[in-house]
């Protein structure tokens, strides 16, 4: 009975939290698909067409790039992250803290690639394989919140065939379908009169869509408008017990997941031959990852659901591109990024707070055929606090923490044109 009272109270927490916080954008969307894009922030993301990689911000992008055109680049993450005891509490006769937890992020590589080729003056095809969301942590053995997380990481890939189609010389429309795999691995102790550890892991691949419009009603001036659909995911693994006091455990499982659906306006306009101004709207409907209710493998409910209540939030950006000469043109950027957790909820699995972007960037081209494209980016993250009660089913521990941290991140791109 000890054992599936732990389950009732530790099983959906660290199935549901596969979907827990990002090193780099709030919530856990990486919005680094594009190196060009990144060096403004994203500010005009959908409609400013300069290479492939508009795939991802906005299909219909497709039509303004005459022939075949090849994108792949890679976004280095090197977030840092502080947490701050302000009160935790520990299970009675569990082993006393040893620390903060250290900062819980490596640097990590966000990888992309991209390409498009025009069949016919109205018709093209494309195809994209991107990384939109994700999430990898790791804190120091014995921290003070290792009732609430020790590891999680969180993996998607989306394999997006894509097509768009131009009516005239002012209006396009474009769409994806997106294959989507994901993997997720958790961990955290337990303690039932002894410390012990708890593992879970799961994957799944399911599917979605995205549309987009872009239209320049007036020579120099282009609207962009991308939706991308909601993707439901039913994540299925295993969650395994060890040496908690309550005796071990490996159970077969399920729990949903959704993935939230995002629209995005852009804007760019050409205010004259050599600056473009730039700006963005986006918004993430967040409030779908609101509770989760764990399975076992016949269907039953494993505890009460967890409850996440996740917002719907905004993010707003505002950038330029100035063309130098030729060969380069220099870009930048900022964006602010609300955060989608709450104080009642947040946890050190989403560490999260709003955030403020601030980037620049450059292309090069060295032909016709051959550039490359370079971005940096700082973002600082609000100070929030932690406060929530973990290992409830054992003996309760009140993790309490104030937060802390900002991101580096650094882009390298090359783009062929055939």
């Amino acid at each position: 009975m000890r054992l599936n009272k732990l389950l009732l109270s530790t099983a959906t927490a660290a199935l549901v939290l596969a979907a827990a916080g990002s090193a780099n954008a709030a919530g856990f969307y990486i919005q680094e698909q594009s190196v060009s894009g990144q060096g403004a922030s994203f500010a005009g993301s959908g409609a400013q067409p300069r290479d492939a990689s508009i795939i991802f911000f906005n299909p219909a992008g497709m039509t303004h790039l005459p022939g075949g055109n090849i994108h792949v680049g890679v976004s280095l993450l090197v977030p840092d992250g502080e947490l701050t005891d302000t009160g935790t509490t520990l299970p009675a006769g569990a082993p006393p803290s040893t620390g903060d937890g250290g900062n819980p992020y490596d640097p990590t590589p966000v990888p992309s690639g991209y390409i498009t080729q025009q069949i016919t003056n109205s018709f093209w095809l494309g195809f994209g394989v991107s990384a939109p969301f994700g999430l990898a942590s790791e804190y120091d053995d014995g921290w003070f919140g290792r009732y609430d997380s020790t590891e999680t990481e969180l993996t998607s890939i989306d394999f997006t065939p894509s097509a768009a189609y131009k009516f005239n010389d002012w209006l396009s429309v474009g769409g994806s379908v997106i294959m989507q795999s994901v993997t997720a691995e958790l961990k955290n102790n337990l303690n039932a009169g002894a410390e012990g550890t708890q593992t879970l892991d799961g994957d799944d691949i399911s599917f979605g869509w995205k549309a987009g419009i872009l239209a320049e009603p007036w020579q120099g001036t282009r609207f962009g408008l991308d939706y991308r659909s909601k993707i439901k995911h039913q994540l299925e693994g295993r969650l395994v017990i060890e040496d908690s006091g309550a005796g071990n455990a490996n159970i077969v499982g399920r729990a949903d997941l959704d993935l939230p659906e995002i629209a995005t306006f852009s804007v760019a306009h050409d205010l004259n031959d050599r600056l473009t101004l730039l700006g963005s709207a986006t918004w993430f409907g967040w409030s779908s990852f609101d509770e989760i209710q764990v399975t076992n493998i016949i269907g039953g409910e494993v505890g009460a659901p967890i409850i996440q209540d996740y917002q719907d939030t905004m993010a707003y950006s505002v950038g330029f591109d100035y063309k130098l000469n030729d060969a380069w043109t220099v870009r930048a950027g900022y964006q602010f990024d609300e955060t989608p957790t709450t104080d009642e909820f947040r946890t050190s699995r989403t560490p999260d707070g709003d955030r403020h972007w601030f980037s620049a960037g450059g292309t090069y081209s060295l032909n016709e055929k051959w550039s490359f494209d370079f971005s940096g980016t700082y973002i600082d993250i609000e100070e929030e606090s932690i406060d929530v009660t973990r290992n409830v089913a054992a003996n309760p521990s009140q993790v309490r923490a104030d937060t802390d941290g900002h991101v580096f991140i650094l882009g390298a791109g090359l783009n062929y044109k055939f």
